[in-house]
């Protein structure tokens, strides 16, 4: 009996997408994101002479072959691709693509940076914003490339960004929680930028954001209003923004006839964790007994409402609470703290309608504060007359 004879092993189509241009497509405008990834990639030279089947195609790009069929179809349609010889296989032209300029118009690329989850724990919403962006762009005909970096840390990363650039080509770049390094090296780069919340220093970025400095000066005057002196604000991991916090309170205070001590009012450490945190607290109560916190970050509120039952201290009776975010788990905390809900389709939406702009792009002065939105609870009332 005779060996069977093996058959020889088909190269796999898989091999000839390309890394950076073949990424997997949301569900939202499935055949337009399908068509997009398949222009990017002919325009791009990932195939030779022929595109791998429809089945290949859907399988890279996360969509079904029905869908994948629409979006061959489009292209096909252009003369980019015909589907000849026997095997009915897609032929390339490269020189009809060279040539085809209209559809370029309307493919426009936005380069999104958004930093790594570990080094921005305390920006809750950049999930939702991400979505809100990639929901309302894309069936605009927008290409959006995600890109994670760590540039939280303020450093200028020119190298890493300049190679972003040169690999997808974008139209403009938009940076969730931008960084002033960021904006120099866009000023520098001559790149149409804009920063969705961060800070731009004085460098001329467009920049959109919810403003923590409005909300903390709402919720001041909030607690002034119920005959609060002693507030603190404690500031961890905030070593840029240290300044405008402690003068936003030292306004307020100066206002009502306060007395303004930083040490107390204002206590501040370099990072954010909940020991440091806990450490702002003692070194207030160590001072004198504070009768009203406000909080940056939802994760400061727990960590207070915590220190506040270990220490057998009441809230609100002994002591008011303000948190300048929100969560979802607020409602099932009792008390419910009083926050601020932020807006982030109001953000987005403001945004959007900068991209869609081409006029804006060169408007350096375009500045958008979003304002929170005061959610009432249940942990703010009058100093207690022992105090």
């Amino acid at each position: 009996m005779q060996p069977k004879r093996r058959r020889k092993k088909r190269p796999d189509p898989m091999a000839n997408l390309s890394q950076h241009l073949a990424g997997r497509v949301e569900k939202d405008s499935r055949v337009l994101q399908a068509e997009i990834a398949l222009r990017r990639n002919l325009r791009s030279g990932s195939w030779k002479h022929f595109v791998p089947g429809i089945r290949t195609l859907a399988t890279s790009f996360g969509v079904s072959p029905a869908t994948m069929v629409k979006a061959v179809e489009r292209v096909r349609s252009d003369g980019w691709i015909s589907s000849e010889g026997v095997r009915r296989r897609f032929v390339i032209h490269r020189d009809v693509i060279l040539k085809s300029k209209s559809k370029d118009r309307g493919l426009r690329t936005l380069l999104l940076l958004s930093p790594k989850a570990a080094r921005a724990e305390h920006a809750r919403g950049i999930p939702q914003i991400l979505l809100h962006l990639w929901e309302t762009l894309t069936p605009n005909g927008w290409n959006i490339r995600f890109h994670l970096d760590d540039y939280i840390s303020g450093k200028r990363r020119q190298k890493q960004w300049d190679e972003l650039v040169e690999l997808e080509k974008p139209q403009v770049v938009m940076a969730v929680l931008g960084t002033p390094a960021m904006a120099a090296w866009a000023r520098d780069a001559k790149i149409p930028m804009f920063f969705c919340g961060g800070s731009t220093e004085d460098h001329p970025v467009p920049i959109a954001g919810i403003s923590n400095l409005a909300m903390l000066g709402e919720a001041l005057d909030r607690l002034i209003v119920l005959g609060h002196q002693k507030i603190i604000v404690p500031l961890c991991e905030r070593k840029a923004h240290v300044a405008n916090y402690q003068k936003t309170v030292r306004n307020k205070f100066t206002a009502a006839g306060y007395e303004f001590d930083e040490e107390f009012s204002t206590p501040v450490r370099s990072e954010s964790c909940v020991e440091h945190f806990r450490e702002c607290l003692d070194q207030a109560f160590a001072i004198d007994t504070p009768t009203a916190i406000i909080c940056i970050d939802w994760r400061e509120c727990i960590a207070t409402l915590c220190y506040a039952k270990e220490h057998s201290i009441r809230v609100p009776e002994d002591l008011s609470l303000i948190c300048l975010s929100s969560d979802q788990a607020a409602t099932w905390l009792t008390p419910s703290p009083c926050r601020y809900q932020h807006p982030l389709d109001q953000l987005t939406d403001t945004l959007c309608g900068w991209l869609e702009d081409m006029t804006t792009y060169q408007n350096f002065q375009l500045a958008a504060s979003i304002p929170g939105i005061w959610i009432d609870g249940e942990t703010t009332a009058p100093p207690s007359a022992t105090k």
